[in-house]
């Protein structure tokens, strides 16, 4: 407590050091506590709300060359459920918007179709009523009730106990409330807040589509509860040998199909499939700023530790041991490194949330991605404590390296420091320096590959066009109907003048939700053992192409006249043609899919589906007049702000059907940036953290300098006295800076030589190695340090050689 109290005394006395070294340490600790938050958060415990959420696992269908789809057909999803031995359950789950009225207002939410003992699996309890009777997954409409979230209560319902029991229309259904989950509890979709949850077997009055027996394909993201002592490996083996009796069974629909048991946060879909790559590279940034923190203020140190050698020699002196001088430094740095951590916490408290801020504008409910919880704040704790132990042994290692007799000698030269000082003074520094360009280089990086990216060929012109998501099967149409209403709202539309170009589409490139696939059957084609017979798929109406401006290098589009009784027709992208037909024309030849045999009648251009960084993939379209869908978004092209076109669209939709409600809209070239979302990231923290490691760095030249020349004011007034102009001594000050620059440069450029090779996931087009990028990150470097290095110069040049040289 004596040490304590000293200690708090020290820091007291001394405001404007202990400020700077707070507010240091209080950045790199938030800095790298809020990044293990986002860990934490995303990837380590990705599913709030369920209980030893370190046992669940992701289950994931292979086709052929282990090829990774998202989704499970529910029969399989029951078979793995019978693997008791390895997995104490097994459930299934989709998200989808639902047109809920609640007294009689209509109003979209968002929720999740679950097998009936998704609670009990993740042993989420509500907190009020109850959830589904496990016992209905193999009946159509088996139970129409529906479990709330609590947010969705207290919102919609003003928290109103007798809402058990309630029927509310969901989709013009009626639904009874049966129980309400935890507000901390948003679903199993990382990243997505549910407002509701209806059993599975209600799948067709919720999303107008779903099977419960069909085994080909699937549907339902899967996750599984593993066996107390039971690993990933032993599960695998237990599901290898399961898929190899199902093929055996099914041979036709389970024909080199598998199942991948994953760790939750290598689930291919949800925000882990986008930001674990992400969060690796800021996690290692982080800790390189942290790095250059602790080198700062341990620079402070050392020039606070010169300053108190006469104290530390009088202690020991007069009978301190060498314990109690450790003991006493120890102290000292753990409370500064304290101190840091409370401020590092308020740090992480509000930059937790920046995440949030990088998502692009999407009508999908984005949940809170990341949340302080007991873990995030034992890190920082943790990262405070071996801080403040390093601080503390280095600043006792110095003043117990120090000569007693010699410091208590006063006015003589032993009194200044050594070599030894020096020395380490300058390795803090050059290793700041090579730590900050490393962090530069790679902002830099980001910032070049980014504009590369923004000049990436889509296969399609998002300018301009906007994009209304209608969900009519949620509306009580049938598909005949469907397609009645879509036609005439198409051609109003058309007819407005000031539209240039209208369609209908099924699935939209290059947002935050995955689309259809769909199975080929190539006749004459020899498929390759393991090898994928599958391609992306999108229903769409005459006059996509040209709405969305995507050349066709074959062939023609679809017309009105390819309707249902038309033989089913085609539209390919040129990665299929060369695929399946190479050095043939494709135009004309056939494919089944879907049940169905398709003519080709068109090759489009191939562009960008999932993500930005795809290799060129097959996409087939076809006609929403022969391939029905009731959910499907319109796209309008005019020459002006696309979002002037909404009311227009409402107007137009309002007149077909006032009951018909937009699900979202937006600019499509806004719905486009979910693709760019993980390089929005990168391209941000990295910029920012960047600019801050350049910053620290430069004040740690700034502080040797200026030490520098309060310790050689003698020397300098000596020089000037015999004949060194201001210039000279500018150059002498302001070359030594550049010295340590030069050699951290060095360093630096070869440790961004081996890190930038983690940057190819964010790179577009631009090396890793981009000599313009090192050059001028070479050229910022030298730049910080002459400006770093020129208030100490100038002070240096302003000596009165007369006073310096009286100075001792």
């Amino acid at each position: 407590m004596r040490d304590l109290k000293f200690a708090m005394r020290q820091l007291l006395k001394h405001p404007g050091f202990t400020a700077v070294t707070v507010l240091s340490l209080a950045l790199g600790i938030g800095a790298t506590t809020t990044v293990f938050c986002w860990i934490q958060s995303v990837l380590l415990h990705p599913l709030p709300g369920v209980a030893e959420q370190d046992r669940m696992v992701v289950l994931v269908r292979t086709q052929g060359d282990d090829d990774q789809v998202d989704t499970i057909n529910l029969p399989t999803v029951k078979d793995l459920a019978g693997l008791k031995e390895v997995f104490a359950g097994v459930i299934g789950s989709d998200t989808t918007p639902a047109y809920v009225t609640i007294n009689d207002e209509p109003i979209w939410l968002y929720g999740q179709i679950a097998t009936t003992n998704f609670f009990q699996v993740l042993g989420v309890q509500p907190i009020l009523g109850h959830t589904f009777a496990v016992s209905h997954d193999d009946t159509f409409g088996a139970q129409p009730v529906i479990v709330l979230s609590e947010t969705c209560w207290r919102r919609h319902f003003g928290a109103d106990p007798t809402v058990i029991g309630r029927k509310i229309e969901l989709n013009q259904h009626p639904f009874t409330v049966i129980g309400v989950a935890p507000a901390e509890f948003p679903g199993t979709m990382t990243g997505l807040q549910c407002d509701f949850w209806a059993p599975v077997d209600m799948c067709r009055e919720v999303m107008n589509e779903g099977s419960l027996d069909q085994r080909s394909g699937g549907w339902l993201h899967t996750q599984a509860r593993l066996q107390p002592g039971v690993s990933i490996a032993q599960a695998q083996a237990a599901v290898d040998a399961l898929m190899y009796q199902l093929e055996q069974a099914y041979p036709v629909a389970n024909r080199e199909v598998g199942t991948r048991v994953l760790p939750v946060w290598k689930a291919p879909y949800g925000a882990q499939s986008i930001l674990a790559p992400v969060l690796g590279v800021l996690f290692v940034v982080g800790m390189i700023v942290l790095l250059i923190v602790i080198a700062n203020v341990a620079n402070l140190l050392l020039a606070r530790a010169l300053a108190r050698r006469k104290e530390m020699a009088i202690r020991l002196a007069t009978g301190a041991g060498h314990r109690h001088i450790i003991r006493q430094m120890t102290t000292e740095g753990i409370l500064l490194a304290a101190l840091g951590c409370a401020g590092g916490l308020v740090v992480t408290v509000y930059a937790s949330g920046l995440l949030r801020i990088f998502v692009p504008n999407t009508h999908l409910p984005v949940s809170r991605l990341a949340t302080i919880d007991a873990q995030t704040l034992g890190f920082g704790m943790l990262v405070a404590l071996v801080t403040g132990v390093v601080f503390g042994l280095i600043s006792a290692v110095h003043a117990l390296r120090s000569n007693t007799s010699d410091v208590l000698k006063e006015g003589g030269r032993s009194s200044s420091p050594g070599q030894m000082h020096h020395r380490l003074r300058g390795a803090f520094v050059v290793s700041e320096i090579a730590l900050s360009v490393m962090l530069v280089i790679a902002a830099g990086l980001c910032i070049r590959g980014t504009a590369q990216a923004r000049r990436i060929d889509l296969g399609l012109d998002p300018d301009h066009v906007l994009i209304a998501d209608l969900r009519l099967g949620m509306n009580g149409y049938t598909e005949q109907d469907g397609i009645v209403f879509y036609r005439q709202l198409q051609q109003r539309l058309l007819s407005h003048s000031g539209l240039e170009d209208v369609a209908l589409v099924s699935w939209l490139p290059l947002g935050l939700e995955g689309g259809k696939g769909m199975g080929l059957d190539i006749p004459g084609y020899d498929r390759r053992p393991g090898e994928d017979m599958s391609a992306d798929c999108s229903i769409v109406s005459p006059r996509y192409f040209e709405t969305f401006h995507i050349p066709l290098v074959d062939g023609r589009g679809f017309r009105e006249l390819d309707d249902a009784d038309a033989p089913s027709v085609a539209v390919i992208n040129e990665t299929m043609a060369r695929r399946y037909w190479p050095g043939r024309n494709p135009i004309g030849r056939t494919f089944r899919g879907w049940g169905n045999t398709f003519k080709i009648i068109g090759v489009a251009k191939t562009g960008k589906y999932l993500t930005l960084r795809e290799a060129p993939r097959p996409f087939v379209y076809v006609s929403f007049l022969q391939v029905s869908s009731l959910d499907l978004s319109v796209a309008v092209r005019s020459a002006g702000d696309p979002l002037g076109l909404l009311t227009v669209v409402r107007e137009q939709i309002r007149a077909l059907d006032p009951g018909v409600r937009i699900w979202a809209a937006m600019p499509m070239s806004e719905y486009v940036e979910g693709a760019f979302f993980p390089q929005r990231i990168a391209l941000g923290l990295l910029v920012g953290l960047g600019v801050v490691a350049l910053i620290l760095s430069a004040m740690g030249i700034f502080a040797v300098m200026a030490h520098s020349v309060g310790q050689r004011t003698q020397e300098i007034g000596v020089r000037m006295a015999l004949g060194a102009s201001p210039g000279d001594v500018l150059a002498l000050i302001i070359g030594g800076g550049i010295r340590l620059t030069l050699i951290g440069l060095l360093a630096g450029l070869g440790g961004a030589f081996a890190m930038t090779r983690f940057l190819t996931g964010f790179l577009y087009g631009v090396s890793p190695l981009d000599f313009g990028v090192f050059a001028g990150t070479a050229v910022i470097a030298v730049a910080a340090t002459v400006l770093a290095c020129l208030l100490p110069a100038r002070r240096a040049s302003r000596v009165d050689p007369m006073k310096a040289v009286r100075y001792e």
